[in-house]
């Protein structure tokens, strides 16, 4: 029997034809979407964004929901959640391209738990080919998650086509702004902010190398964005002496020490020592709020050109004017409806 990713086709399979791309996300609980017109002209033009709470609903109401919103696409991509599924770095036996799924499967055996006719297995080869020792990229996903987006896809809009993951959506938004900023050759990272944790991506040419999810940091939006006094503080003035009695608070908050930036500075790290021929060029921050404050704050303590990947700067239309708040669940949704594209910004 095939698993519903072999119907629907690879996650990461670049072409999906013509006409307009619907993304979305259906948890247990809420629905988004993103719907991209059609066109490959740059920046892409968003036609509707949105998140709808299921509520009370039971399942008969809430798919009546779901098809009462009017969505409809030529192209259909269902994204799935970061619990849906787990990834795993392996390295890539030496075998034909048509055996690497099932024998990425034989080597899950003794990592996951539960039982492997539960889980959909797909690979990603990681990186390029001009190292004698490759890596992959396993994904494993729940088959009851894929049948869960499935059934809210066909509600919301008709058959999804694809099933698409967080690693390579993320990759979508990092390499169409690596384009936009003359770098599509180079090797860029990602870090989207989420709550309670943090993706990671490294890309070069198109092609994810390297994901790593991270422990969230709750002080970081406050680090970021602290008040004039504590962003700008004064140093120690010349000839200050100490009495006791005294509040030192010079450099309080820079003294932090946060673990999602050692973490980070060790993934860079392991980087640089694994791929040595692609230095990071720049960090992409990508964050519902405080994304250019974060970015600020993590070019100063990691000491790498850092910016803010900002939805504008690749996208256009009405539900992103001025005075419009884009839902946070809609930000991976951009990348997952730039999986069909060929043109560069």
């Amino acid at each position: 029997m095939k698993t519903l990713l072999q119907k629907l086709g690879s996650p990461w399979r670049k072409a999906l034809g013509q006409g307009g791309v619907l993304a979305f996300r259906a948890s247990a609980g809420h629905f988004s979407w993103v719907e991209l017109a059609p066109g490959k002209t740059w920046p892409r033009e968003v036609l509707s964004l949105g998140e709808l709470a299921r509520g009370e609903a039971d399942d008969a109401q809430w798919l009546q929901k779901l098809g009462s919103l009017g969505l409809g696409s030529s192209q259909v991509i269902a994204l799935l959640e970061l619990d849906d599924y787990a990834v795993y770095k392996l390295p890539a036996p030496n075998v034909p391209p048509d055996e690497l799924k099932a024998a990425a499967r034989w080597q899950l055996k003794e990592l996951v738990e539960g039982k492997l006719e539960q889980l959909t297995i797909d690979v990603l080869q990681a990186g390029d080919d001009s190292r004698s020792q490759k890596e992959m990229l396993v994904f494993a996903a729940r088959n009851a998650a894929i049948e869960r987006v499935c059934l809210a896809g066909a509600a919301s809009a008709q058959e999804t086509r694809v099933v698409d993951v967080w690693e390579t959506a993320q990759r979508n938004l990092q390499t169409a702004q690596a384009a936009m900023d003359g770098l599509s050759d180079k090797a860029t990272a990602a870090l989207m902010l989420l709550p309670g944790q943090c993706l990671l991506t490294i890309s070069a040419g198109e092609e994810l190398y390297y994901t790593r999810r991270l422990d969230a940091d709750e002080r970081l939006f406050e680090r970021a964005t602290s008040t004039a006094k504590e962003a700008v503080r004064e140093e120690v003035p010349l000839g200050f002496e100490y009495m006791p009695g005294d509040e030192l608070s010079f450099g309080s908050m820079e003294a932090e020490e946060s673990s999602l930036v050692i973490e980070l500075q060790r993934s860079i790290d392991v980087w640089e020592r694994s791929w040595p021929g692609l230095p990071l060029a720049r960090l992409y921050v990508l964050s519902a709020d405080h994304a250019e404050a974060v970015a600020r704050l993590f070019q100063k303590e990691l000491g790498l050109r850092t910016l803010a990947l900002l939805p504008q700067q690749l996208f256009k239309g009405e539900p992103l004017g001025q005075g419009q708040v884009m839902p946070a669940a809609c930000l991976p949704l951009l990348g997952a409806a730039l999986r069909d594209e060929t043109a560069s910004p």
